[in-house]
């Protein structure tokens, strides 16, 4: 396991090589789309995020931590590639690049590459299983930039997510998000709950989510 401390925004690269994952810390000012940002900058250099986890500091600082899949057998050779994902999202946080355009075009690549599974989305929305957040469960073909999506699609909702956990299996994508409102209160309303549900579903309609 090789650790390395950074400035800027990104102030930590952890590579772990026993659990073939590399860790990247992200401190900057909270706002909702923060984790998209970061979640298409790494999209958009093929960095597939495994998991994900946010939190925010009493002053206004979020700290959110992304670990990506393994690309190298030799610390090395991940670290200069982890560099390039740095790279990337410092460039998508002080808005140098265009992420939609560039995880689309990535998008496009990757479905010239593979066949497509059947998999129906489903979307389930629950206030039981937490005492604070709302936890909406995501599953459905996983592809580039889903996690991009997905959370661009809360931000415009105007969702505080809390926390992500991000799984695939095979061509599966299992995402579960802890959120609140822009008040820190749970989603309560059928009507918002259903409308949520309907946008997250239509990030899987590749022709009619407009991202």
């Amino acid at each position: 396991m090789t650790e390395v401390e950074m400035p800027g925004p990104i102030t930590d690269i952890l590579v772990d090589r026993n659990r073939s994952v590399t860790g990247l810390t992200v401190i900057a000012p909270d706002h909702a789309r923060l984790l998209s940002t970061v979640a298409g900058a790494c999209a958009a250099t093929g960095a597939n995020i495994v998991d994900a986890q946010v939190f925010t500091t009493a002053d206004g600082m979020a700290l959110d931590t992304i670990f990506v899949s393994r690309a190298f057998r030799y610390d090395e050779d991940e670290l200069r590639r982890a560099g390039s994902i740095v790279l990337a999202i410092e460039r998508a946080l002080s808005g140098q690049v265009r992420l939609r355009d560039m995880v689309a075009a990535r998008t496009r690549q990757a479905g010239e590459d593979r066949d497509v599974f059947r998999i129906h989305p489903e979307v389930s929305i629950d206030n039981t299983l937490s005492n604070r957040f709302t936890v909406v469960e995501v599953t459905g073909l996983d592809r580039p930039g889903l996690l991009y999506e997905l959370t661009a699609i809360m931000s415009r909702l105007s969702l505080n997510i809390a926390s992500a956990h991000i799984a695939t299996f095979g061509e599966k994508a299992a995402d579960v998000f802890y959120v609140t409102d822009l008040t820190g209160e749970k989603i309560t309303s059928a009507h918002r709950q259903e409308a949520i549900r309907r946008a997250i579903l239509g990030v899987f309609d590749l022709t009619g989510s407009g991202l």
